[in-house]
């Protein structure tokens, strides 16, 4: 397995945030700090900044579905009008390129905190009167729309997908070919004799769509899976 920013001319940098708003990076209150992430836009690594670990699991949710070709952390502002004929501003928290072009404005918030601000009702005021020149839709994203496994599987994903071991794809590959009906990824990784090499690739698997939980829940050893859509 190669570090992932080892070059053939040795090593390289993530490219930095492209940010318009400032992040400060310490705070009392909630997790701060950077990820680097592959980037089909860029064709490399870029430093993305968070400002709460909701937008972390976010981050590693959004990547984990596969179709992302850009992500832009605090665009520029979008000017709005509020029910009551003041102007004001609104930085969203990501804005999402898709592979097809496509774009979409996240606002990332606890949904204890929706609830109370009635941040849902401002969400879709702002919405309606965003441009779609920046963006073709506008989502709210919290807590409640998605499981902490979930959460954790993507983070697992992010982080084994960065350093891609040739062999152990290989032998996990030959083990989904040879699948006639469920089996459990302990099967697999034990058949392979690779241990957590193998553990590592059943994972990226799972979310290539080479292989499929039976049902929803933290991918581990247990789980059970079967065969995918993965070509002969």
């Amino acid at each position: 397995m190669m570090h992932p920013l080892l070059t053939s001319t040795g090593y390289r940098e993530p490219l930095p945030s492209i940010s318009t708003r400032k992040i400060a990076m310490r705070s009392r209150t909630s997790c701060r700090g950077f990820i680097p992430v592959w980037l089909a836009s860029e064709q490399w690594w870029r430093r993305i900044v968070f400002e709460s670990y909701l937008e972390l699991m976010f981050i590693q949710l959004i990547l984990a579905q596969g179709n992302v070709y850009d992500i832009w952390e605090q665009p520029p502002a979008v000017p709005f009008v509020r029910d009551n004929g003041k102007s004001a501003q609104h930085f969203f928290d990501f804005l999402i390129t898709w592979m097809d072009g496509s774009t979409t404005a996240y606002a990332v918030k606890p949904f204890e905190l929706v609830q109370r601000r009635r941040f849902d009702s401002e969400i879709a005021l702002i919405a309606s009167q965003t441009p779609k020149s920046f963006a073709d839709e506008v989502r709210l994203f919290t807590d409640a729309g998605f499981h902490r496994y979930d959460a954790v599987n993507a983070s697992r994903f992010h982080q084994f997908s960065k350093s891609p071991d040739a062999e152990a794809d290989v032998a996990v590959a030959e083990q989904i070919q040879a699948l006639t009906e469920p089996t459990t990824v302990g099967d697999i990784v034990e058949q392979t004799g690779l241990a957590g090499r193998a553990y590592r690739a059943a994972v990226c698997a799972i979310f290539r769509g080479d292989l499929v939980q039976v049902k929803g829940g933290l991918i581990d050893y247990p789980t059970a899976v079967k065969r995918g859509t993965m070509p002969c």
